[in-house]
């Protein structure tokens, strides 16, 4: 009778210790899952920042005068949407610009010139993994002037 215990409590034993087994192995397999979508954020958010900012760039190498969004106002050479892919990720960049009053020359009647100076603002959106949307926004400012 002793010799039945014994065989029917190694069985709970080793029931128990892939019961454990299992629980660890599931809890790492959730951590190295978390971590690879961590990347792929980051990198997807790395390459929206690189898009964004090189947009920037080269919106600030153009003449004042070609500064806009073709068609608006201010008008200019700038498209208002394109589409970018880069590392196999689709990116959608909008950017707006629009005329900036400065409070230091007057407001309102007061204020002769009131297209002072242009804010730029680029928004870059892609899709992520389950549905959402991640964004990276950068904004600046331009004008006809170098300060002295």
């Amino acid at each position: 009778m002793k010799h039945t215990q014994q065989y029917g409590s190694a069985i709970i034993d080793a029931m128990i210790a892939i019961a454990l087994f299992a629980v660890v192995f599931v809890g790492f397999f959730a951590l190295m899952q978390a971590g690879v979508k961590a990347v792929v954020y980051r990198k997807a958010s790395a390459g929206a920042l690189v898009i964004a900012q090189s947009h920037i760039e080269y919106i600030r190498s153009l003449n004042y005068d070609s500064i806009g969004i073709v068609g608006g106002n201010p008008n200019g050479v700038i498209q208002n949407q394109f589409t970018r892919t880069l590392n196999g990720i689709r990116y959608d960049v909008n950017t707006v610009i629009s005329w900036h009053d400065d409070p230091g020359d007057g407001l309102g009647v007061a204020d002769t010139n009131p297209n002072d100076y242009k804010s730029v603002k680029v928004t870059v959106n892609w899709q992520r993994q389950g549905g959402n949307v991640g964004e990276v926004s950068l904004s600046t400012f331009v004008a006809d002037f170098i300060p002295e």
